[in-house]
C-alpha cells in the first residue's frame, strides 16, 4: 500500500513507544511510505519547539525520514478542502501519489474520511483493518 503518515503520527512514533511506533515499523517492513518537505519541516519544527530536540538529533531524524520514506514534492494546484490550510498540503501529496491511506490523528483531516481515492484513517483503524 501507498501510505502517508501525517506529522502527528511521525512525531508520536519518534517520541513514544506506542501504537504510532508500531505503525512506523509495520509500514517500513510492508508498505511504501511517502512524505514531502512540508511534512518533514512540520515534524522538525514541532520536535524543536515543543519537545526541545537539539539540532544534531533533528538532523538524524530528518535523515531517517528521508531514508524510510520517499520524498515527493507534489506539483499542480493544492486543494482547498480543510479548515486548516496546512492539512491541504497532505491532501495534495496524497492526490499526487495516489495514496491508499493517510494515517493521522488530525480531526480536520479525519472528518473527511476520504479524499479522492485516499482513505483517511486513525492509527488504531489502520492496525485493526490491516495488521491484527
Amino acid at each position: 500500500m501507498r501510505i502517508i503518515l501525517d506529522s502527528n503520527v511521525i512525531i508520536s512514533a519518534l517520541t513514544t513507544q506506542g501504537l504510532s511506533s508500531r505503525i512506523l515499523d509495520i509500514c517500513i517492513d510492508k508498505h511504501i511510505m511517502f512524505t514531502s518537505s512540508f511534512i518533514i519541516e512540520e515534524v522538525t519544527r514541532i520536535l524543536s519547539s515543543k519537545f526541545k530536540v537539539d539540532n544534531d538529533k533533528i538532523t538524524r531524524i530528518t535523515t531517517f525520514i528521508q531514508q524510510a520514506m520517499i520524498k515527493i514534492e507534489p506539483t499542480g494546484i493544492k486543494p482547498i478542502c480543510c479548515r486548516d490550510d496546512d492539512d491541504n498540503n497532505v491532501l495534495h501529496l496524497a492526490e499526487f501519489i495516489h495514496a491508499d491511506h493517510i494515517i493521522t490523528g488530525d480531526s480536520d483531516l479525519l472528518i473527511l474520511q476520504t479524499y479522492k481515492s485516499t482513505n483517511i484513517i486513525k492509527p488504531r483503524q489502520f492496525i485493526e483493518r490491516f495488521h491484527t
